[in-house]
């Protein structure tokens, strides 16, 4: 398979699954308001290492679990369950009502990037389904000496995404509160490959 193509397909579905405002996205969004542009940069780089971390983790896993016929046979509709599942969850989710504009503790941002990253470890069972998903389907084919190269598109995923949202700034702010778009197209997204995965 074609590096560039490994790395665009890690890449896309790491930006579409990084879109939902959470605690990463609150805080850069500060930062960006309170024109902290080095601070924010600092926190996405933090952030982005983080999830390289974490994505390393569950591709070694499914890695394992590929050369595991009689347990690697169930994945697929494992993770196409649980990206449908994930999809009914952006459907049906609230938006998120913390203020953007809080100040919030004074702290170094790179430290504080990796610490609010590390509190997020649901990143390795979405990446775990989400690799085992890409994998059942054909769309990626990942070998120990190859798997890097997703996850450095997993992880420059999260870092353009946390970009795009220290540069939208204020028009961010505005975006977050179209529940449609923060939610419910990442959630159709989902919901339409796990369909796939099971009609294929």
């Amino acid at each position: 398979m074609s590096i560039l193509i490994l790395f665009g397909v890690a890449f896309l579905f790491s930006f579409i699954g990084s879109i939902p405002p959470g605690s990463i996205n609150i805080t850069i969004l500060q930062y960006a308001l309170e024109k902290r542009i080095k601070a924010a940069y600092a926190f996405a780089t933090a952030a982005a290492l983080t999830e390289y971390l974490y994505a390393a983790i569950a591709v070694r896993f499914q890695i394992y679990l590929t050369a595991n016929a009689n347990v690697s046979q169930y994945f697929q509709v494992i993770s196409g369950s649980v990206l449908i599942l994930l999809g009914v969850l952006n459907l049906l989710k609230k938006p998120d009502q913390s203020n953007p504009t809080a100040i919030g503790e004074k702290r170094n941002a790179f430290k504080k990037g990796i610490l609010l990253s590390l509190t997020n470890p649901l990143a390795i069972p979405f990446w775990l389904m989400v690799t085992a998903y890409l994998q059942s389907m054909g769309l990626v084919s990942l070998t120990h000496q190859n798997f890097w190269i997703y996850v450095a598109g997993v992880s420059v995923g999260t870092f353009c995404l946390l970009i795009s949202v220290i540069h939208l700034g204020s028009r961010f702010t505005a975006t977050q509160g179209n529940t449609f778009l923060i939610y419910r197209v990442p959630g159709l997204i989902f919901i339409g490959i796990g369909i796939w995965s099971f009609v294929t």
